[in-house]
Order: structure tokens, then sequence, then C-alpha cells
């Protein structure tokens, strides 16, 4: 009896491991590039530490299988600015501006619970269903001179001071599981106003959006709708992309439309993007054209293209040049940085540099 006892409790250390099992990776991205950029008669030559191919970023990711299908997980992922060392920054409620550029998880900071079955439950500070497409759906990825978000977030969109475009602190997420090639993102963040805020400013800085897709080996669609409640007014966009795969040749095709409540016009914004990656040797060419208006009595207007080289010296490393244009009219100022913007003036950029992933 005591043999029986003694090897079952061996047997149950041996065992119990299997259900708790974990496991915790560092990962990140280091891209630095050489950029001159240009604007109105000023110009610039500058080290952009952001990203010019892929965002820089420092992070760090863990899971543990709980058994039955069930595991937990967490994510702590921050920008970085390889040219100064500072971090990135982040919004505390969705509602004051972006602060801070010490060791900050702005990019993501969640812990998660997963089934196979029921799907995932997230908690933190996360990205909000209506970024996704944005970036998914770019040639270039959302980064670099040759990003659409240069135009799509600029001065001319209503989402360009919100600060929900691209992510939500205090977020709740549920995501579907995975299968079959749907999926699909719901969210809700809070600006966590008191119940006696100042009246219209209860709900401020909160944020509830949606993103529903489909994604195989060739094809990827999607779809996604959210809205910012804020004191001066709530803004909504909408977006959708689509993208194929055949051979050496990926199309990406996106349009999107925001639009801010209880103000005078302009307060409506839409364009769209129409790009392509093509697969050369041992790297690719993404070219892009992206266009954004608004409805002002003398509609606004900038449009941005953009072609570059990425050629991949391993699997983690990359070199890459950019040429991107924004090119403005009926007064608009936009830029891609680096110089201020000029009413009708053209922004050209030109990026050179590394991506090393790890």
């Amino acid at each position: 009896m005591k043999t029986q006892t003694l090897l079952a409790a061996i047997a149950s250390t041996l065992v119990l491991p299997a259900f708790a099992q974990s496991s915790v990776t560092v990962f990140g991205v280091i891209d630095a590039n050489y950029q001159h950029a240009s604007q109105g008669g000023a110009s610039v030559n500058r080290v952009n530490g952001n990203g010019g191919n892929q965002i820089s970023r420092l992070g760090f990711r863990g899971t543990e299988d709980l058994g039955g299908g069930l595991s937990a997980s967490f994510v702590l992922d921050m920008a970085l600015n390889i040219d100064t060392g500072a971090g990135g920054l982040t919004s505390t409620n969705n509602q004051t501006a972006a602060a801070g550029s010490g060791i900050t998880f702005n990019r993501r900071s969640t812990v998660s619970l997963t089934s196979k079955t029921l799907g995932e439950l997230r908690i933190g500070r996360d990205f909000t269903p209506t970024y996704w497409n944005l970036t998914a759906f770019d040639p270039f990825g959302t980064a670099g001179a040759g990003s659409a978000a240069n135009i799509i977030q600029s001065n001319l969109s209503k989402v360009s001071t919100v600060q929900t475009a691209l992510r939500a602190s205090n977020s709740v997420g549920y995501f579907l599981p995975q299968g079959n090639g749907l999926y699909g993102q719901l969210m809700y963040a809070m600006g966590e106003n008191p119940s006696n805020a100042p009246n219209g400013t209860r709900k401020d800085g909160n944020y509830a959006g949606l993103r529903i897709g489909y994604a195989d080996a060739n094809l990827h669609v999607a779809l996604a709708h959210g809205r910012t409640s804020l004191a001066s007014g709530d803004v909504t966009t909408t977006n959708a992309g689509a993208s194929y795969a055949f051979g050496p040749v990926k199309p990406m095709v996106q349009v999107f439309q925001d639009r801010k409540d209880n103000v005078a016009t302009p307060n409506r914004s839409s364009g769209f993007l129409v790009g392509a990656q093509f697969t050369v040797g041992s790297g690719y060419i993404p070219v892009s054209y992206s266009q954004i208006h608004d409805n002002a009595a003398v509609e606004r207007k900038a449009q941005l293209l953009a072609i570059g080289y990425v050629y991949n010296l391993s699997k983690r490393t990359a070199v890459y040049t950019t040429f991107s244009r924004i090119g403005n009219s009926g007064g608009a100022s936009v830029s891609g940085g680096g110089v201020t913007g000029v009413a009708n003036a053209a922004w050209k950029g030109t990026d050179i540099g590394i991506r090393h992933s790890f």
C-alpha cells in the first residue's frame, strides 16, 4: 500500500506540469532610417527611429496552458524611438493628449483568457478594431514615408485628434475563436469619468467598436466600425478592406469615412487606397495611391503616391527604401512629417533604412 501511495505521488508530480505549461518570449523590431523631407521651400534631413518598414518596438508575451482547451496569456508591447532611445506616448483616459516618453507599454498591455471553443476575453490597452484595416490593407503597413496613415490620420481626418484612432486604454475586448477563416473583434473602452462628472462629459473617452473578417491563404476581407464619445462631439469611423494574393502579386484596396457630431462643416472626411505588393527575388516592391477629402465648402484634398523596395537579407533583417509624395489642394496642408505643412504645397519624402526583428 505504501509503495502504491508513493508511486501515485510521483505520478502526480509528473502529470501536473502537463496542465500548467507556460512560456515567456521577448520580441521586437529595431527599425531606423535616414529620411529627407521637403515641403513649401523647407527641407530637413533626419534619422527616423520609430520605423520606416515596421514600427520599432520591444515586447514580452507569455502564455500558460490551463488544460481543457483553456489558456491564460499576457502581452506587454512598447514603442521605441531608436534615434533618441525614448519610448512611446500613451493616453490614460482616451481623452487627453498622449504623454510620456519613458518606458510605457503604450502599444499594447493586456491580459487574456482564451478558450479554443469560446474565444478570447482580453483586458487592458489594445489596438482598436477600426485600426486594423488601415494597416492590414496598406502595402507599407502604416509605417514610414509611404504609409497611408500620413493622410488618413492627418489634419483633414475627423479622427486626427482622437486618442482611440489606433489604440484604447481601459478596454475589454472579445475575439471569436479561430477557425474556418472567419474572425471577429468586439471592444468597449472607458474614459473612466465619475458619475457626477459635469453634464456631457460622463462618457467622454468611451469607445465602442467591432471588426469582422475572413482570411484564407489568398483572400482577405474585413469591415470595421467604431464610435468614440467626446464632450466636443462624438466621432464615428467606418472602414473596409480587401486583398488577394495570386502568384507574386498581392493587390489591396480599402475605403474609409469618419464623421464628427455637433460641429459645423467640415464634419466628415472620406477616402480610399489602392495598392499592391510585388514579390521580386528576395524582396518585394510596395506601391500605393491613397486619397482623403473633407466636405468643406471648398473641398480640401490630399493625395499620396508611394513606391518602395524591401530586400530581405535574412528572415529577420531587411534593408529598404521608399519614395513618397503628398499632393495638397483646396487649402489642404497635409505633411508626412519633418517639416510644417504648407497649404497647397506638396510634401516629398525619401526613406533609406534597415529593419531587424527578433
